[in-house]
């Protein structure tokens, strides 16, 4: 894939070194990071809350919505830093052109302007406009890969279980950027 990327002909200029750092960056690390963390963070959300797992089990069809409710709940990626392109407002404050701002994804997708009960876990919750995968031109490209790929994971899961719970203390990732989980032990019943 490098190679490939390396050769692109972008409106008759070759991609940068910059640009092709950029984008191993976001294919590497970006796509990696944000499933790897929001499976596990989707499985605490279901340990704490059994009755969105009887749910689940009880109702398959939830699971579209119950994977948007685990990605608002847990925000994978609980930052990122954005550089203003042109002098704006933003909440009363004013923010100058080239200076940088932290957008803070955990806080948006608990807003209580946005969403009713925003510390309640709620695998029915509609609409449910989150911002897990950011939002605009920023939009993450693996969101419909990750969104899939949790769905699966977390259909074989449940059909194959009747309780899920805590085998012992997780243990946390200590970061500001990424919320994610180094250790889950789980216990289970067929």
């Amino acid at each position: 894939m490098s190679i490939l990327l390396a050769q692109v002909d972008d409106d008759g200029g070759r991609v940068s070194v910059a640009e092709f750092e950029n984008l191993f960056w976001l294919l590497a690390v970006a796509g990696n990071e944000t499933l790897r963390n929001g499976l596990p963070g989707g499985c605490i959300a279901l340990l704490e809350h059994p009755s969105a797992q009887n749910g689940l089990r009880a109702d398959p069809a939830l699971m579209p919505s119950a994977i948007e409710e685990m990605l608002r709940w847990w925000t994978p990626v609980m930052t990122f830093r954005r550089t203003a392109t042109s002098a704006c407002k933003i909440g009363g404050q004013h923010i100058g052109e080239g200076e940088k701002v932290v957008v803070s994804l955990a806080a948006a997708n608990r807003d209580e302007s946005v969403f009713a009960e925003p510390q309640r876990f709620d695998i029915r919750r509609h609409p449910n406009p989150h911002l897990a995968f950011g939002h605009g031109p920023h939009f993450c490209l693996g969101a419909q890969l990750a969104r899939t790929q949790m769905r699966a994971l977390f259909a074989e899961v449940l059909a194959r279980t009747s309780t899920l719970s805590y085998a012992g203390q997780p243990s946390y990732l200590r970061s500001n950027f990424q919320r994610g989980v180094k250790e889950l032990p789980i216990a289970w019943t067929a």
